[in-house]
């Protein structure tokens, strides 16, 4: 019988969105953790119809991979004041600022104007719930879950990233059977592309915000992390991805789990052997084949400025992508009555700022696939430093998921270290091999730079 579990779970290809679940017309799915810490919809194949495919038909990934294009030009193409840019998609505008509001910007991940805009939605009475992500009460999916805000005060609560995986099936169950609610959903681009992979939402979710996105973690990446943290990850009370330093640049941000004793300690993720997300440690597999980087299925993208102009100011700054007429109309509102301080921003500058995650999600996705280079742009050629890195970054990221499993879990981080030390190993050699080899070309540019510098 096919379905989601047999066409994308056994696959690998699942990224935990749970829409899918939400959907099933008979009730067939449910959603747990795997042994690797995949969190995965299982199937009742007594209660599964053979004909329906109604959970392949929304799931982004049926086609093997995830290419948002098709989605962004039906939803957002057409209209007099779009623009096209191939990174972005079709787009109205893109602005960087921040809130005002100094206490609740710092709350927030970057510059708060997600959170802004979810707020004026409700106030105007344009949506009554939110859908966004919280600190779960119910641990059965993990130590995060969707819920449905409806007041300011529970949107504020939410502030701030989650980098765990959280489904949505119990959300998608209240927005199928409230007939006056009006919603707003926030999340990853996957996520975005399954909610509007689904017809029978209609109207009920006028609006979508998506979040960039460089490829995410399963839940070992937090228990690993807790476990840094010095904090027992039975009797959690609160995790902190984005800590923010008070002086320190943007990026300099901190984990920090609390249980019931108190605060761990806080763990600077440069810290931590290989960067552990920016070498696969824990990755989803389904991250490997997506090309959406800017949410180009929402109405708008949000993100971090990462730019030299704002890398100094330790508060964060928003970069935003509009593609919905409405929401730039409400920003630019906000920006009138003084509550928001933004400029507009070149989406090349945009680009710039996710430029590491643009070429490996939307270009050397084409290697990931096994395609030929011709299907892709001339610049998504991998070198043989990029291919190296793929293949040490699938050795990672099978061996952290069983490392952890197998050794962490029971005997702790030092254990699961000891277990991947082959593996950091390699990696280093690689980057010392790669520094080598890379070391003349930048004493060329170097000598460049100088001598350009002379002239002028």
């Amino acid at each position: 019988m096919t379905n989601v579990v047999t066409e994308i779970v056994n696959k690998d290809l699942c990224s935990s969105c749970g829409v899918c679940v939400g959907l099933c017309p008979p009730g067939a799915l449910s959603i747990e953790f795997q042994k690797n810490g995949n969190l995965v919809p299982r199937v009742d194949a007594v209660r599964c119809l053979e004909k329906c495919h109604l959970c392949i038909d929304v799931c982004p990934f049926s086609r093997g991979f995830h290419n948002p294009r098709e989605i962004n030009d039906v939803l957002f193409r057409g209209f007099s004041d779009t623009r096209f840019h191939d990174n972005i998609g079709w787009y109205l505008n893109c602005i960087v600022g921040y809130r005002r509001n100094a206490e609740l910007r710092n709350l927030s991940s970057s510059g708060g104007l997600a959170t802004w805009c979810l707020e004026s939605l409700l106030k105007k009475g344009m949506i009554t719930r939110a859908a966004v992500v919280r600190f779960a009460k119910d641990r059965n999916n993990g130590f995060f879950e969707f819920y449905a805000a409806s007041s300011v005060e529970e949107l504020r609560a939410s502030s701030g990233s989650a980098y765990h995986p959280v489904e949505i099936s119990g959300i998608i169950k209240k927005i199928q059977s409230s007939k006056q609610e009006c919603w707003a959903i926030v999340g990853v681009p996957c996520l975005c592309a399954a909610i509007r992979n689904s017809p029978r939402l209609g109207g009920k979710v006028p609006f979508v915000f998506g979040l960039a996105c460089g490829m995410y973690q399963n839940i070992f990446y937090t228990e690993m992390l807790l476990a840094e943290s010095g904090v027992d990850r039975e009797n959690i009370e609160n995790i902190e991805y984005r800590r923010k330093s008070d002086s320190g640049p943007p990026s300099d941000y901190r984990f920090r789990g609390t249980d019931n004793r108190g605060p761990g300690r806080q763990i600077a993720y440069h810290g931590l052997p290989s960067y552990l997300g920016m070498h696969a440690f824990f990755r989803l597999n389904a991250c490997n084949f997506c090309m959406d980087v800017f949410a180009e299925t929402a109405d708008a993208c949000f993100m971090d400025a990462w730019l030299p102009a704002y890398r100094k100011e330790p508060r964060g700054t928003s970069l935003v992508v509009v593609r919905n007429r409405e929401l730039s109309e409400l920003l630019f509102q906000g920006h009138s009555k003084g509550e928001l301080q933004f400029d507009g921003i070149g989406c090349e500058e945009v680009c710039l700022s996710q430029k590491g995650h643009i070429r490996r999600k939307r270009e050397l996705t084409y290697m990931r696939q096994g395609l030929q280079e011709s299907e892709g742009s001339s610049s998504a050629k991998p070198t043989t430093e990029e291919r190296t890195h793929w293949w040490l970054e699938r050795w990672a990221q099978r061996r952290s998921k069983s490392a952890w499993s197998r050794y962490g879990r029971k005997y702790g981080r030092f254990a699961f270290w000891f277990a991947l030390s082959d593996v950091l190993i390699i990696q280093n050699i690689v980057k010392y091999v790669t520094k080598m080899i890379s070391l003349p070309k930048r004493l060329v540019g170097k000598f460049r730079r100088i001598l350009s510098h002379n002239s002028a």
